[in-house]
Formats: C-alpha cells, structure tokens, sequence
C-alpha cells in the first residue's frame, strides 16, 4: 500500500503535505446569504486563510494500535487502527462517532455550533468512497461526472449548501483529520458555521488503502 496522501482541491491545484492527499470542495446556490450562524465572520476564498500557529488540542503523541478500549472517549479511540468494523456506515459506527468528536472540538474553539450526523450525508459519503477504493480514482467528480451535489441530493438531502474533504491513505480518523485541519480549504469546510450536518464515508480497497469522504451540508428551509 503507498503512503498516505493529503491533497487540496482548488481550481485545479493540489496540495501535497508528506506524501498524504486530500481535496476539498464547498458549493452554495447563487444568492444564498453568507451569513454565520453563531457569530464567526463568514469563510472568504479559497486558501487565503492562515495555517494554524498551533496543532489541534488532540495531536498529543499517538497510541499504540488497541489502547482505546471500548467505551473509551472517541478522541483518544481516533488514534487507533481502523478495521472492517469500524467503516461500518451507521451514525453510531467508531468512525461516525471519532471523526464526529474531532470536528466538533475543533468547531467549539472557532466558535460555531456543534455538528450533526446525518444518515442521508452517511449514504452520500459512503457511496463516494466505496466508488473511488473499487475504480481506483480520487476525485469529488466520479469518472462518470457524477459530482458532489448529485450525490447529497441523491440520497434524499435537499440542500442549500454543502461542502466535501476527501482524503485516501490515512490508517485513523485521528490521521485523516489531522491531516484536513492543515490544509486550509479543508479546514474552512469542517470550520464553516453555516454547515450544521455532516456524514463521513470509509471504504478500503483491495489493497487496504482506506479512501475517506467528509460531506457537510445545510437543508433547505
């Protein structure tokens, strides 16, 4: 299996952090408001906001493989090894629920209301990355051009506005999110206000390579 990879989507370019890659991708309809909820200034363009001056609270140094035992706090669970178990693609699944713990750590500090699950966001997300480990692609748009949007509103979710991470190489959710939150398109979608429910998709290729999808959106009223 190659390294993990974090990669920036942004008109055409990518970021590449320590061989991991990842892409973002956030979408709102024309003249839909762009105004926070809870009184964090709206997010402007893409990659103009700073890296941060410091980690986040939860990079302390990482378990070894089976020290979070069942029940544990899902921030100290994230830094385990995921397993066929984990992806499974229910809102109380360990990924669902670690991933979950992370992001809305990280929203509490930027000052926005904690994050939801949503099981039609779950399909979503599952759906993508089940699709790009099987054909072997990473990208927000399907071989077929199939993209982001199509997706949500596929799985019964009409939204106002959404926003998508995708990641592949990561072995946690405490990895994968590591890896998101130095990269400024994906950290302005999971710190995005105005983003209120979120699914998370894992898949494993044939060669164990775990393919991550984060989808955020907000409903329509």
């Amino acid at each position: 299996m190659r390294g993990p990879a974090v990669g920036l989507g942004l008109a055409g370019a990518a970021l590449v952090v320590c061989g991991w890659a990842t892409q973002a991708l956030a979408y709102a309809p024309p003249g839909t408001p762009d105004v926070a909820p809870s009184g964090r200034p709206p997010v402007s363009g893409w990659g103009d906001a700073p890296l941060r001056e410091k980690p986040p609270r939860w990079s302390e140094p990482e378990l070894p493989s089976g020290r979070a035992a069942a029940g544990a706090d899902p921030i100290v669970a994230s830094r385990t090894a995921i397993t066929a178990a984990s992806a499974a693609p229910g809102p109380q699944s360990p990924v669902q629920q670690q991933v979950l713990a992370l992001v809305n750590q990280e929203r509490r500090e930027a000052g926005c209301d904690p994050i939801t699950l949503d099981r039609r966001l779950i399909q979503a997300a599952n759906r993508h990355a089940s699709d790009m480990a099987r054909r072997g692609y990473f990208d927000h748009e399907s071989p077929a051009g199939e993209k982001a949007g199509s997706r949500v509103t596929g799985a019964g979710y009409p939204w106002r506005r959404y926003g998508e991470n995708i990641a592949k190489g990561q072995d946690s959710p405490y990895r994968v999110m590591a890896d998101w939150m130095k990269s400024p398109g994906h950290r302005e979608n999971i710190l995005d206000c105005r983003l209120g429910q979120m699914g998370v998709g894992l898949a494993l290729a044939a060669d164990d390579t775990p393919y991550w999808v984060q989808d955020f959106a907000t409903p329509r009223s």
